[in-house]
């Protein structure tokens, strides 16, 4: 592969990712983020960087600065990582030069998945199994509290990484915790808790302008940090089985396009898989597909230009994946467990291991972790999106 791409989110994991293999392809890689100090900024692979307006503060600004950049460089691919740049740049794809290639879904579609009500009722519609879901703006609270099953989660709308949810153990402290995701601005679902015990996997997938998958990978998702609902710090490749194809009829139904991950738990309760929820994006932990076999990013580009090389869809199943700085240590000394969690961290989970971050010819990608964190630790506002994941 040849010419220049250009990364938006250059503080996430799957950004670097992204960077390495394309550089690796013979790509010149430019990444762009809202601040300076980000891990894809420092890696080997990263040719150039620029700043833009934070794309969820400010999307007018962010939507003119990522416009002007892509007429002046000219670039041959652009690919959005995190929620605010997917939907941001889907909204601006038809106003790109006809020369820069996106592989994107529309603006309408990206938010029918990105909203828990709206993705939910269209599971229920086409026969994808999910927990037991209440949707407030059409039952009352107290109709809710008398039919479902306790404890339940209070699912904002329109958050990830667990951000905002409510558990809720018993039918009196349903409308507290209902009323406290109102009062921060949010619509909500009520559903059914479903333990995690039975194992907690993931789906990442892409689908072409047809609607067909290109590619499909799943792998078990081991520890999340925070423990009660985030991003996968240790995770292993696992097998595709028929429970997965049944997933993927949701983005069929809406004759998808581009990139997309599922999160599905095991309810040991009925031996049922259950889609929790659909990220119309790139999904965090890309690094493993890639290691495993799965060649996103080169499946991405091929298909926005049009070629339709069938890619073998098998991979690697038992490699582990982990994300050690910051996060494992962050989930080692989150709690009372610590001697115990690090015994842990050094268990291995598979025959071999892929790292979100160290690699021995990238250092300077550590470098860039390091100083992201800072960057976080030392500002409230990006503080907030570490340590306000989860479930309350």
């Amino acid at each position: 592969m040849s010419g220049t791409v250009l990364l938006l989110d250059g503080r996430a994991l799957s950004c670097l990712a992204f960077a390495r293999r394309l550089a690796r392809d013979g790509m010149e890689v430019h990444v762009g983020e809202s601040f300076k100090h980000n891990i894809t900024a420092y890696s080997n692979s990263t040719a150039k960087t620029h700043t833009y307006p934070s794309p969820s503060e400010r999307p007018d600004a962010f939507k003119r600065s990522v416009s002007e950049l892509i007429e002046r460089v000219e670039y041959d691919f652009v690919v959005p990582i995190r929620d605010a740049t997917t939907t941001q740049l889907a909204e601006l794809q038809e106003e790109l030069p006809a020369s820069t290639r996106t592989l994107l879904d529309t603006p309408e579609n990206i938010e029918r998945l990105r909203d828990k009500e709206r993705c939910a009722k269209l599971a229920e519609r086409t026969d994808v199994p999910i927990p037991n879901t209440y949707y407030p703006s059409e039952q009352g609270i107290d109709e809710i509290r008398s039919e479902a099953d306790f404890p339940v989660l209070v699912k904002p709308t329109h958050e990830s990484g667990a951000r905002g949810i409510r558990r809720v153990e018993t039918p009196e402290d349903l409308d507290a915790a209902y009323r406290a995701t109102k009062r921060s601005g949010s619509k909500a679902i009520v559903q059914e808790f479903v333990d995690h015990a039975g194992g907690h996997f993931s789906i990442g997938t892409v689908f072409d302008r047809r609607s067909r998958p290109r590619a499909v990978h799943v792998y078990e998702e081991l520890i999340q940090y925070p423990n009660s609902g985030g991003p996968a710090i240790r995770a292993v490749s696992v097998d595709v089985e028929p429970w997965v194809h049944e997933m993927l009829a949701i983005l069929e139904a809406v004759d998808w396009t581009g990139p997309a991950h599922m999160d599905v738990l095991f309810d040991p309760a009925d031996e049922t898989f259950k889609l929790l929820e659909v990220n119309p994006r790139i999904w965090m932990s890309v690094a493993l597909t890639i290691e495993a076999g799965v060649d996103i990013p080169k499946i991405m580009l091929d298909t926005a230009n049009g070629i339709e090389s069938d890619e073998p869809n098998r991979y690697d199943t038992d490699l582990a994946y982990r994300w050690v700085v910051p996060n494992e240590i962050l989930w080692a000394i989150d709690g009372r467990e610590t001697a115990l969690r690090f015994r842990r961290l050094l268990e291995p989970d598979g025959r071999s291991t892929c790292f979100g971050i160290l690699d021995r010819n990238d250092p300077s990608a550590s470098l860039g972790a390091v100083l992201q964190s800072l960057e976080f630790l030392l500002h409230e506002d990006k503080r907030a999106q570490i340590f306000d994941r989860g479930t309350q």
